[in-house]
């Protein structure tokens, strides 16, 4: 099989229309509310899918939002630290200390 080629007349460029490849897509917008993630769930499908605990554990943490040092996070201190920053938002522990000086 060959290959014809096919000419473009000026009245179909697609830049002489005013029409280019990436203005017909919208940007997304940031999420506005944090989405919840099921850890386990999660840690069970990347373990699964061939990671390493560690890994996983590691991914997961950094999807949640905790800094990245030079330890890693487990899987259990990702859930304590998840638990705590529930706590902390939706609640009024630490009332006092959300309060300005």
């Amino acid at each position: 099989m060959t290959a014809v080629p096919v000419g473009i007349s000026p009245s179909e460029d697609p830049s002489a229309t005013g029409i280019v490849a990436g203005s017909a897509v919208a940007p997304i917008p940031p999420d506005v509310l944090p989405r919840p993630l099921h850890t386990q769930t999660a840690y069970r499908f990347l373990v699964a899918s061939g990671f390493s605990g560690l890994d996983a554990a590691g991914l997961i943490s950094y999807v949640v939002g905790l800094p990245q040092g030079d330890a890693r996070w487990s899987l259990a201190q990702v859930n304590q630290l998840l638990f705590l920053r529930a706590i902390y938002s939706n609640g009024d522990w630490g009332e006092a200390e959300r309060r300005p000086a």
